[in-house]
C-alpha cells in the first residue's frame, strides 16, 4: 500500500494551494545516485523505502523525460503541481496511519465471532441460493427486471442475456450466507433477500439477484470465516472513526 502511495498520481482541473509545511531535504549517501535527468535525480535509497522492483528506475527515468518535456512546452500549472505534492503526502501519510489502526485491531477470537453470528442469525447462520443476472447498462437492466416480475424465467434470461461469468448455468452462484454477500462488497439489502433483487449497480454493470431457497447453514467452517472477516472489518473501521473523531476534535476543521 506504501509504495503505491508514493508513486500516485492524480490529475486535477482547477486550482489549490498547498497547506502542509514544508519538508527539509536530507543529503544522499555518496554513491547513492541511480539516475540524473535535467538535474532531477533519483537515489537508491528513495527506491529502498517503498521497496521498488527494479523497472522502477526505467519508469521512474522515462516518467521524468516526458515531466521534463512539459516544462519546456510550459504545460504546468504551478498551483496544481502545489495540489498533487500535498494530495500525495495526504494519501501517504493516510496510509501509513491506516496501518497502524489495522494493525492495533485484535483478530475476534472463534467465541466472540459466534456470539456475532448468534446476534443476527438471518445473516450468519443461513445460506441462500443466490442467481445472478448482470446487464451492461441500467436500461437493460431495468428492462430485464421489469420482465422477470411479470414472471420470466430467471436461469434462461441469465443465459440468454447476463454477462456474468455463471450465465451458462443460468446465473447460479450457489448458497451463501449473507455475511459473504456482505464481504464481496453488497449491501445488506441483497444480503438478506428473499426472491428478486432490485437492480444493483457496481463497477462490473448492473446487477439483479435471485433468491430461491434458504436453508440452515451447511459448510459452518465458511460460515465463520466469512463472519470473522466482516467482524475484523467493522472493528478496523469502528477504529478509523474513533482516530477521526478524536483527531477532528483537537484541530480546527471546517468544511464549507
Amino acid at each position: 500500500m506504501l509504495g503505491v502511495t508514493v508513486w500516485f498520481l492524480v490529475s486535477f482541473s482547477g486550482s489549490a494551494t498547498a497547506v502542509s509545511p514544508a519538508i527539509p531535504d536530507v543529503p544522499a549517501p555518496p554513491g547513492d545516485t541511480l539516475a540524473v535527468i535535467g538535474g532531477y535525480v533519483l537515489h537508491e535509497t528513495d527506491l529502498a523505502l517503498i521497496r521498488a522492483d527494479e523497472g522502477a528506475i526505467e519508469s521512474w527515468t522515462r516518467d521524468q523525460i516526458l515531466a521534463c518535456a512539459a516544462l519546456e512546452a510550459g504545460l504546468e500549472n504551478p498551483s496544481v503541481s502545489r495540489f498533487v505534492q500535498a494530495r500525495a503526502r495526504q494519501l501517504y501519510l493516510r496510509d501509513l496511519m491506516t496501518d497502524e489502526i489495522t494493525l492495533s485491531v485484535p483478530v475476534p477470537t472463534e467465541e466472540e465471532i459466534i456470539v456475532f453470528m448468534y446476534s443476527d442469525p438471518e445473516l450468519y447462520l443461513i445460506e441462500r441460493h443466490y442467481f445472478q443476472i448482470i446487464a451492461a447498462d441500467s436500461a437493460m437492466a431495468d428492462s430485464i427486471h421489469t420482465r422477470l416480475g411479470w414472471g420470466q424465467n430467471f436461469q434462461v434470461t441469465a443465459q440468454n442475456i447476463s454477462t456474468g461469468q455463471k450465465a451458462g448455468i443460468g446465473g447460479d452462484l450457489g448458497f451463501a450466507t449473507g455475511a459473504e454477500m456482505l464481504a464481496n462488497g453488497l449491501p445488506e439489502h441483497i444480503a438478506r433477500l428473499d426472491g428478486l433483487s432490485p437492480v444493483v449497480p457496481s463497477s462490473l454493470g448492473w446487477h439483479i439477484f435471485k433468491v430461491s431457497e434458504t436453508r440452515d447453514i451447511q459448510d459452518s467452517l465458511r460460515a465463520v470465516e466469512s463472519a470473522g472477516q466482516l467482524l475484523y472489518r467493522q472493528r478496523v473501521e469502528a477504529a478509523m472513526d474513533s482516530v477521526i473523531q478524536a483527531t477532528s476534535d483537537r484541530l480546527s476543521t471546517e468544511v464549507i
